[in-house]
């Protein structure tokens, strides 16, 4: 059983009854009743409340509910979630609660349940690619996260067959030439793929449609992500679905060498880490589309579903569930190498934007392995052993986890402290010696630094984070004599100075405490044994292998010894805190808590660890621990620490009961008789944050009192029942001032409840029985951190339950102190109910208010609240009907209260019926007093605010209300975060499982006051509260709200009388009231009213209009309250849904769910008629609605804003199921012409819409509709419909040579159909018919209206003119750049498509006047919206049509092109791109043949603009059709090489550009059939087929070599010393920018093949200092060309290629080629062999005896980065042979002296320097290590200070640096040297003294 499994109500001191059967029933029953009547927003009510209802969850969740119920209610779920039309609120329920049974593996197996995953992926990709005419757009969207989580916890009931079905629907959909829904593709596929491991006993299917075997399909998934390489979106997703598979199917599915490096070559590229210092990060992002007009013309990505990345998360999954063994070329290898790798970067002083991502790394990392460890430890285990983690590994792996996390420990940034102390923590679970012994030396260091604030800081964090694991015994028995010690040196930590520091300090305790640490001295007999040092030293020269071997006895002896510290830390502890609660500011003193909040948390940190001491704590400091309280207590120092010490004394009394009412109460009591005898808190006073210096004994004595009565045990008050008695009389009846009395009522509160309650008590960490046991006091230690476990029967706690001398004490209280408050209240009201208040009066008034209200509250255990409770087997209107057929929705919830605890029960008890008389009566005179406040209209502020109190608290409190359970649930919550608990096991500190059962007893509180009947008094009370939320008073208003939100979540039934004044209250008035306004729109968006008036449309229609028409206010405050209630609204608001009863197969799946045991019948019945009644009337509502709101878009007097709120709402309301509303729809075509541009845009994005709905409408109205009769589903099997898959591409291309049969052959728009695999179905369409007939040429008999009011505005004389004149209006704003609008054309594209050719004869002088009209910018634009519109509207057009729309368009178009501007091509471009997006190119044949043949690229022009722009029109067919146009524009010949060396750098990058892409576009792999795919690309090894390069064509590899070719020519045509651009350079920028498109913008296949073949090229070209441009292109190009990652194949040819520029004549080549072969050496790390990697880094070397300087500089560093990856034997290597190079020593020369052989000088100079430059890149590649073999190396250095320069030189900036890096551990590292070293190392490191 699981943590949250547990059934904690078994564990309360009362009977429960039958209830877990009686909710089952309850819910069987209503769930029966809503579904098979069609109640669909019944469902929607009755899963919200049961949501929200702690009882309803688990009943759902947990055990009451057997196996074969889940799976039903799962499957009914699913087919509910997924078939029908929920609201947002039903829809998330349903798939929160399915997605949360499901969660559970051992609940739920494959073998239970089966899922159809095509429903869920319909489901997904209606709401990703939407329609047009799809309903609520926002809620659509809003629901996507909850589909993924669902779709995250259902994958593992697919069926495994389903692998090839996803393939089979995904596969087909695969384009990555194009960026269009690529991302939503890899997505859908990571999601839907079943990674589930087959139920035991099923055999693998390795072949056919029905396979299930995993290593089948593997290596397609690697192929998918070769094609993307270094992009991050696709290289996340894929990682997810690797690692998904591998953790699923571990023990049965194992990677290869192959796949496991190709993960960590893209896992290293998540962290975008620097090369070199001064590097630029590795590019991840690769851009497929381009905004400016030099780039790719790239249809835009598809909207993609809401998933994380989690980069760093999968990529630690992936690496700790593929780690097995300790194998060659394993996870484990490479990982170390990656840890090598990424060291550096962990440093705090190399923080960077990586930092966050490898700290999360990190966690992750030990989060994981702790997860597996535990997993495959448990006994039900199914993983095979041999698959298992081995201990040595898993040790390995912790040490190499623990060294980056070390480094991490005192970073700069906070989240990565953090969570460098999570990591240690998981880490520390797993190998505590490992974690511990190298952590505890350098935390000992950090907390007893004075001058390193940080470091103590975060000592104090980590201590507080690893408190529960250093403190268990069993799991680290040495960490036991550490306790003691630490916490005497954390205690400066407490601070008052340094709040952050104290409450990490106090967290140390506070979870020492909650591990079962116990503060009892023990005796440590015998002598001392022998201690071994436990040091940083030790820890790293153990065995990593196994655990060391402990000595118990001298660990034992050590804890014992240790615990003598504890009675000196108790007394200086508490000191401390003391000071601490001194200090701290009391919001008693100011009115400013701006401040307090931290103060208070801290406070609250220190009572709870106070509390949890003083529990912990051994009997013989209990008098101590009582003298240092009440020293303090009576010092009374000042009252700004009266807050904290109330904590305190609260604390106390918690933990020692009876010392603490021994010790302070009658001390108390007698101090407060004392000053009130003296007149001290008798003067008058409502003030609350100013008081009298004299009542400052007073308020401290009452406060500490307070706290003493503060106790779990009403047992312990009896004693002193006559003293607390007078005190509270005396604090609540005689003193007057407000302070004061408040104390006294809440005293009065706090002992009622304290006396009534039902709470645990004696909540120690072990039970009382063996806290007294000896054999435990003497041994406590050893049970550190032992906690029980609660799921087992014999686990128990105590109770306190009221006895009968305690119930007799709490009704004297309420005869006295509260029964007589409520005649004195309705007397005093009596009195002055018609004059005014003195401030004597106002006074009496508030404390009689004040002490009732407490005494009320006080009374909430006494009696249940007011309810009845359903019978288990009635199933009357009561339970699923409402008032009426209109009224409110039937209140679906779980209407039955449950055992609370409470005093008495019996209804016909005098004791029960006493107290529900004195809680009527107190309802009464708060009804009384506040009618009469709302009649008075003015009076005291304090005294309305105290009296809305009052009235809360007599309607919802009963033991507990809201605020109280939110505050216990978030608590709880806290502390479980806090303390990290392991949800898997039962096991928990039995302080905390005590704090769950009294949150479980909360719950049951809270439970039962939600069915509380709406009392005609209540109504009362409720209904003056509401006035009072429309107070002129801002506090008031506040207070109202606040108390009437709570009251409406107890009795919901209460607002729906109080909606309509509300909303009257925005209607315009002759006096506008914005206070009374804003009250109102409080309430309206307050969650109780918001839900209640968007499911009722008794309210609904009058909140909207009210909304809308509540401009009469000006004040800007009411008019953002007004905005944002309505915006919060319209997300949610649904048209109304006709109730329609469940298909056949739900209906079996619901009467199956408790087969014949309930017979709902009758009720299912009256549910439907009342559901349909609902309808009607909602429907009425609905179209009276839409009409008003048309009404106020139509009104000349509406204000754009508020225009603008209804326009919200006409969005949402708008709905297919529903005909489009005649007024609404010729209105919106009406604000076409608006000036306003707001509503311009507004009504083309609704009309749009709404022709949509039209359009469609008709079409499910007459199936035989033109537009409906074109549309087919081909049987594409091997492509044969379209003729051969090899031809299918020069469809185009032959329509265009006249090619009748290709032009008629079906039209397929889908982009991606055939690119990859041909689909076995595709949705085509027949070529356009003959004559003339409109697409639409049937209109639905309900849309007619709509649509001839539409047609009879657009048809309208003149419209389109005026159109065209406000659409082609510029904007004024200059920041704003005119774009095309998107929104506009789809407008256009709509209204042209539903009325066809007629429309366009009305609209074409418009168009054709705008298309002329080529000066004006706003012209260009409005022209290409109109223009692009229709090409996409004629979709479904005839052909006659067509024809004479191309007759007049061509010619038009010719002209537009020819006269295009560099500040219009953009509109034109995007035009294009919007009508040919997912079309097939033979629709536009016309327009093909004007870009393509009528207007020819002509290099030779003499207008450079003209013919650029005729490319990047030229490039708005390769984005939109690529590979079935490419060969129609091949056919072409287009002209581009002659552009090679064009004078002008706009042609020379537009033809760059255009034959990349064209190349590129040539590219499809077209598999004839997913299977036939699948399986050759299996073919082709675990990694599948390489698609990250490509040769290109015949003609794109001639087109390449030509280029290259004529460059070279070129090149020897140059006249050296030549001023100027020639051919060479021009030629050299085009050829690079050919490249480069590759590499920046596109797909980089062709680049990748070809770039190698010109790096000679290349690197002679980033030479031409004269010309800018050209150096700076074959820079970045080389740069890209070493930055990519690379698959192995390709990484070793550009590796060979690179070294092959080493062998350059020219130093400078050499100096700029050493670099990139270092960035190539680490951003290839895992995909280089180790043999290139050798090559380089022995060619490296050897260029440290360069002649030229720069080049060794250059060698060095990039040497300096090659050891940081190479292996321990590389770097033995390169030790000896540059120490050799310093074995002979230079002859000494004096001083202005030349050397007998200069020559033989010279060169043993440079041979010593390369060997200080080889052992300097030693030095400098471990920063902040210090390997065994690093000291000597220093000494050689050191040795070589003497040596003329650049030799000493270089020794002096390796020594900075390594002083640098090492400053802040030399203490650490200083003890890796000997004494004769360390002499040395001081005098380098060291600076002279001038005084020396």
């Amino acid at each position: 059983m699981r943590l949250d499994e547990v059934n904690w109500a078994r564990l309360l001191p009362y009977s429960r009854g039958n209830e877990d059967a009686e909710f089952e029933h309850d819910f069987v029953a209503q769930f029966k009743v809503c579904m098979l009547s069609g109640n669909l927003p019944g469902i929607s009510a009755m899963l919200t409340q049961m949501d929200r209802q702690v009882l309803a969850v688990i009943v759902l969740v947990i055990c009451p509910i057997d196996i074969h119920m889940r799976i039903k209610l799962c499957c009914i779920l699913y087919e509910l979630t997924t078939t029908h039309t929920l609201d947002l609120t039903a829809f998330s329920m349903c798939c929160a609660m399915l997605a949360r049974m499901l969660r559970r593996e051992d609940r739920l197996t494959a073998q239970d349940i089966m899922f159809d995953w095509r429903k869920l992926y319909d489901l997904v990709r209606n709401i990703v690619v939407p329609k047009i005419w799809q309903d609520n757009p926002i809620q659509q969207r809003s629901k996507l996260k909850n589909i993924v989580d669902l779709i995250c916890e259902a994958n593992r009931f697919f069926p495994q067959s389903a692998a090839m079905e996803v393939f089979e629907e995904l596969l087909p959909q695969i384009q990555f030439n194009s960026m269009d829904r690529q991302i939503l593709t890899v997505q859908l596929l990571t999601l839907f793929v079943p990674t589930a491991r087959p139920p035991k006993g099923v055999e693998l299917v390795t072949s056919g449609p029905q396979s299930t075997d995993p290593q089948r399909w593997l290596p397609t998934i690697f192929s998918l992500w070769s094609f993307n390489l270094r992009t991050s979106v696709f290289d996340a997703y894929l990682m997810n679905l690797v690692t998904t598979l591998v953790l699923e199917q571990r023990g049965q599915l194992k990677l290869t060498n192959e796949q496991l490096r190709f993960v960590f070559a893209s896992g290293l590229h998540f962290f975008n880490l620097p090369v070199s210092r001064g590097a630029a990060t590795l590019p991840r992002n690769i851009s497929m589309q381009l905004r400016d007009s030099s780039g790719v013309y790239r249809m835009q990505a598809g909207a993609g579903l809401p998933l994380k990345e989690e980069r760093a998360h999968s990529f630690a999954r992936f690496i700790v569930y593929t780690m097995h063994d300790e194998s060659s070329g394993g996870t484990l290898e490479l990982f170390e190498q990656l840890v090598q790798m990424i060291e550096p970067f962990y440093h705090p002083s190399n923080n960077g934007a990586w930092s966050g991502l490898l700290a999360r790394f990190l966690r992750h990392l030990a989060k994981e392995l702790l997860q597996r460890s535990r997993a495959e430890a448990a006994e039900d285990c199914e993983v095979p052993v041999d698959a298992r983690l081995s201990r040595s590994v898993r040790r390995r792996l912790v040490v190499l986890v623990r060294t980056l996390a070390m480094l991490l420990l005192f970073s700069k940034g906070e989240d990565s402290v953090s969570m460098s102390h999570s990591t240690l923590k998981h880490l520390a679970e797993l190998e505590p010696d490992l974690i511990f012994r190298p952590l505890l030396d350098t935390l000992y260091t950090a907390i007893d630094s004075v001058t390193e604030t940080h470091r103590m800081i975060s000592a104090m964090r980590a201590l507080a984070k690893l408190a529960t694991t250093l403190s268990t015994f069993a799991h680290y028995p040495e960490g036991a004599q550490h306790i003691a010690p630490l916490l005497t040196l954390t205690l400066p930590g407490i601070d008052v100075n340094d709040p952050t520091k104290s409450y990490f300090a106090l967290s140390f305790i506070h979870n020492l405490c909650h591990n079962g640490v116990v503060f009892d001295e023990l005796l440590a007999s015998g002598d001392m044994p022998e201690v071994r040092s436990i040091s940083k030293e030790s820890a790293e020269d153990m065995d990593v292998s196994e655990p060391p071997e402990l000595d118990m006895n001298q660990i034992e002896w050590a804890t014992r010894a240790s615990t003598a510290q504890f009675e000196a830390w108790i007394d200086q502890y508490l000191r401390r805190v003391f000071a601490l609660m001194d200090n701290l500011s009391s919001s008693q003193d100011t009115s400013n808590n701006t401040n307090s909040s931290a103060d208070m948390k801290l406070v609250l940190m220190a009572s709870y660890s106070i509390e949890l001491v003083l529990k912990q704590c051994g009997s013989r400091y209990y008098p101590m621990i009582s003298r240092l309280i009440t020293q303090f207590v009576t010092s009374i120092t000042s009252l700004s620490a009266v807050e904290g010490m109330h904590k305190v004394v609260n604390a106390f009394v918690s933990a020692l009961p009876e010392l603490a009412h021994a010790s302070l109460l009658s001390l108390c009591c007698e101090r407060i008789v004392e000053e009130i005898d003296n007149g001290v808190g008798l003067t008058p006073s409502l003030s609350r944050f100013t008081r009298t210096h004299s009542e400052t004994t007073l308020i401290w004595f009452a406060t500490m009192l307070l706290a003493l009565v503060e106790c779990s045990d009403g047992q312990h008050l009896l004693k002193y029942k006559s003293q607390i008695v007078h005190a509270m009389k005396l604090l609540s009846g005689t003193c007057m001032s407000r302070h004061v009395y408040n104390i006294g009522g809440q005293m009065l509160n706090c002992v009622m409840l304290t006396l009534t309650s039902t709470t645990p008590c004696h909540t120690r960490s072990v039970p009382d029985s063996v806290w007294n046991d000896a054999e435990f006091r003497d041994n406590h230690f050893r049970h550190w951190g032992k906690h029980p476990n609660v799921a087992d029967d014999s686990f128990s706690l105590e109770w306190h339950t009221p006895s009968m001398q305690e119930i007799e004490f709490a009704q004297e209280l309420m005869r006295e102190m509260v029964e007589p408050r409520i005649g004195e209240l309705a007397a005093f009201i009596d009195s002055a109910d018609k004059r005014e208040l003195s401030n004597t009066e106002n006074v009496e008034l508030n404390r009689l208010v004040w002490v009732l209200r407490c005494g009320v509250r006080g009374l909430g255990h006494l009696v249940p609240p007011p309810g009845t409770t359903i019978a288990a087997d009635d199933l009357t209107d009561a339970l699923v009907g409402g008032d009426d057929a209109n009224g409110m929705p039937p209140r679906y919830r779980l209407d039955r209260q449950v055992p609370g605890g409470y005093v008495f029960t019996d209804a016909d008890s005098s004791e029960y019926g006493e107290v529900m008389d004195i809680r009527k009566r107190a309802g009464l005179a708060t009804a009384q007093a506040l009618q009469c406040v709302v009649g008075r209209g003015d009076g005291n502020v304090e005294n309305i605010k105290a009296l809305i109190l009052l009235g809360e608290s007599v309607v919802c409190y009963y033991a507990v209300d809201r605020p109280q359970f939110t505050s216990k649930r978030r608590a709880w919550n806290y502390g479980i975060e806090g303390f990290a608990m392991d949800n898997t096991i039962c096991e928990m500190p039995r302080i905390y499982a005590s704090r769950r059962a009294q949150l479980t007893q909360v719950s049951r509180l809270f439970h039962n006051t939600r069915f509380m009947p709406a009392s005609e008094l209540f109504s009362d009370i409720s209904a003056q509260i509401a006035h009072l939320c429309l107070s002129a008073y801002s506090e008031v208003r506040s207070y109202a709200v606040s108390a009437l939100d709570n009251i409406m979540a107890v009795v919901p039934q209460i607002k729906y009388p109080l909606i309509p004044m509300f909303v009257a209250e925005l209607d315009a008035r002759d006096e506008s009231n914005p206070e009374k306004m804003m009250g109102a729109l409080r309430m309206l968006d307050s969650l109780p009213i918001r839900r209640a008036c968007l499911r009722d449309w008794r309210f609904f229609p009058a909140m909207v209009l009210a909304l809308c028409r509540a401009q009469h206010e000006d004040k800007p405050q009411v008019k953002t309250m007004i905005r944002n209630t309505a915006v919060t609204q319209v997300v949610y608001v649904v048209a109304p849904v006709e109730p329609v009863p469940p298909g056949p197969l739900l209906e079996q799946m619901v009467n199956a769910l408790d087969g014949a045991n309930t017979d709902v019948s009758v009720a299912v019945a009256k549910s439907r008629e009342t559901c349909a009644q609902r309808y009607r009337y909602a429907a009425s509502e609905y179209t009276r609605l839409v009409n008003e709101l048309v009404g106020i878009l139509r009104d000349a007097g509406t204000t754009w804003r508020f225009a603008a709120i209804a326009g919200y709402y006409l969005d949402q309301l708008t709905s297919v199921r529903t005909a489009p509303e005649e007024q609404l729809v010729g209105t919106l075509a009406e604000y076409l012409t608006s000036d306003l541009m707001l509503f311009r845009e507004s009504a083309a994005l609704n009309l749009a819409q709404a022709i949509g709905m039209i359009k469609k409408r008709s079409k499910l109205s007459n199936p035989n509709i033109a537009a409906a009769q074109r549309r087919q589903q081909l049987d594409m099997r091997d492509g044969r419909a379209l003729g051969a898959p090899h031809a299918y591409a020069d469809l185009c291309e032959r329509a265009l040579d006249g090619d009748t049969e290709a032009a008629q052959t079906p039209l397929v728009d889908n982009p991606a159909c055939g690119w990859f695999v041909w689909p076995k179905t595709a949705k085509v369409y027949a070529a356009a018919p003959t004559g003339d007939a409109l697409a639409f040429d049937s209109i639905e008999e309900a849309s007619r209206p709509a649509y001839n009011a539409v047609r009879s505005v657009l048809f309208a004389d003149g419209k389109w003119a005026e159109i065209a004149r406000l659409f082609s209006v510029e904007s004024t704003r200059p920041s704003e750049e005119e774009i095309f609008g998107g929104t506009r054309a789809g407008l256009f594209s709509q209204v042209f498509s539903l009325f066809g050719p007629p429309l366009l004869e009305r609209a074409w002088t418009a168009i054709e006047g705008l298309a002329r009209e080529n000066e004006r910018v706003g012209a260009q634009r409005a022209a290409a919206e109109m223009i692009g519109g229709l090409l996409r509207g004629t979709k479904h057009w005839a052909q006659s049509g067509l024809d004479a729309m191309w007759t007049q368009l061509i010619p038009l178009l010719d002209t537009v092109f020819a006269r295009l501007a560099p500040d219009t091509l953009r509109f034109w471009q995007a035009a294009l791109q919007y009508a040919f997006a997912r079309r097939d190119p033979r629709r536009y044949l016309p327009l093909i043949r004007l870009i393509v043949y009528g207007r020819p690229f002509d290099p030779q022009a003499e207008a450079p603009f003209a013919e650029a722009a005729k490319l990047d029109i030229l490039r708005a067919l390769f984005g939109a059709w690529d590979w079935r146009i490419a060969s129609a524009v091949v056919a072409s010949r287009p002209r581009f090489l002659d552009a090679l060396a064009h004078p002008y750098k706009q042609v020379r990058d537009a033809a760059a550009i255009a034959m990349y892409t064209l190349s590129s576009a040539e590219f499809s792999v077209s598999y004839a059939r997913v299977d036939e795919a699948v399986d050759d690309l299996a073919r082709y090894g675990p990694l599948g087929r390489d698609f990250s390069q490509w040769a290109g064509s015949s003609r794109t590899q001639a087109l390449i070599s030509e280029m290259t070719q004529r460059v070279q020519a070129w090149k020897a045509e140059v006249v050296p010393l030549t001023v100027g651009p020639t051919n060479f350079s021009r030629g050299s920028k085009t050829l690079l920018s050919f490249f480069f498109v590759g590499f920046r913008f596109g797909p980089r296949r062709l680049t990748l093949d070809h770039a190698p073949n010109i790096l000679q090229l290349l690197s002679e070209l980033q030479e031409h200092h004269d010309d800018d441009e050209l150096c700076r292109l074959a820079s970045s190009n080389l740069e890209f060309l070493s930055q990519v990652l690379y698959t192995a194949n390709l990484s070793e040819i550009v590796g060979a290629r690179l070294l092959a520029l080493l062998d350059s004549s020219m130093w400078h080549v050499v100096n700029k080629a050493l670099p990139l072969l270092c960035t190539l050496t680490f951003a290839n790390r895992f995909t280089l062999s180790r043999e290139i990697r050798a090559r380089i880094l022995d060619t490296t070397s050897l260029f440290l005896e360069h002649d030229q300087i720069e080049v060794r500089q250059a060698a060095s560093s990039s040497l300096t980065n090659m050891v940081k990856c190479a292996s321990s034997n590389v770097i033995f290597d390169i030790n000896t042979r540059f120490s050799a190079k310093l074995q002979r020593r230079l002859p000494r020369v004096r001083y202005g002296r030349t050397p007998k052989d200069p020559h033989a000088y010279s060169k043993l100079v440079l041979t010593r320097h390369a060997g200080v430059l080889g052992l300097s890149c030693l030095v400098l590649a471990f920063p902040y290590t210090i390997p065994e073999w690093m000291p000597n190396v220093l000494v050689q250095l050191a040795e070589c200070i003497d040596d003329p320069n650049p030799i000493q030189s270089t020794v002096q900036r390796t020594f900075a640096e390594f002083r640098r890096t090492h400053m802040d551990t030399w203490h650490e590292d200083r003890k890796r040297f000997s004494t004769s070293q360390l002499d040395i190392l001081t005098d380098m490191l060291v600076s002279p003294c001038y005084y020396a």
